[in-house]
């Protein structure tokens, strides 16, 4: 900042607006006592301090495109919340573009899928992959259908004990 490019307004209590027009190094500068702040940098960076809570309200639409990268990091709970109000067809849908992958890591703890009415459908184009690193523990409370259109091998290192009411191996 350089005299005179550097304008200065500052309140009793501590709050300051700041306008710099110092050739190269423009910025505008607005802070409340308490220290929170935003600044726009000469580059059109802009920066958000909020030492308190923040609230985002928007009444009508809201879209976000972010043309770099974006890490979000949270010390506290998260929860996301999709159609509140229970309005028909208000799909929540994830896209990933071609090339990319999703991943999912749990450093201690569980991944829970839940639905209370609905079904859990999982589609694969290639192979699908399913890897325990401890028991694997399987309950149907209906029936079990299995359709493969190849060969079926199975293997294990241990017993293998079938129980039925009647077991069929090759009607």
């Amino acid at each position: 900042s350089l005299y005179p490019y550097n304008h200065v307004y500052e309140t009793e209590s501590g709050h300051i607006v700041e306008y710099d027009d110092t050739p190269s190094s423009e910025r505008i500068h607005i802070r409340h006592r308490t220290g929170t702040s935003t600044e726009i940098s000469p580059d059109g960076t802009q920066t958000n301090i909020i030492k308190g809570d923040s609230y985002t309200l928007t009444n009508g639409d809201n879209q976000i495109y972010i043309q770099g990268k974006s890490d979000i990091t949270i010390d506290g709970r998260h929860k996301l919340y999709i159609n509140k109000d229970g309005q028909a067809n208000n799909n929540y849908d994830i896209q990933i573009g071609p090339g990319a992958n999703v991943n999912i890591q749990v450093d201690s703890g569980d991944i829970n899928l839940h639905t209370l009415t609905g079904r859990i459908n999982m589609n694969s184009g290639g192979d699908f992959n399913l890897k325990v690193g401890g028991d694997y523990y399987l309950q149907v409370n209906g029936s079990s259908f299995e359709s493969i259109n190849g060969s079926d091998t199975e293997s294990t290192s241990g017993a293998v004990t079938v129980r039925g009411a009647t077991i069929d191996l090759n009607p």
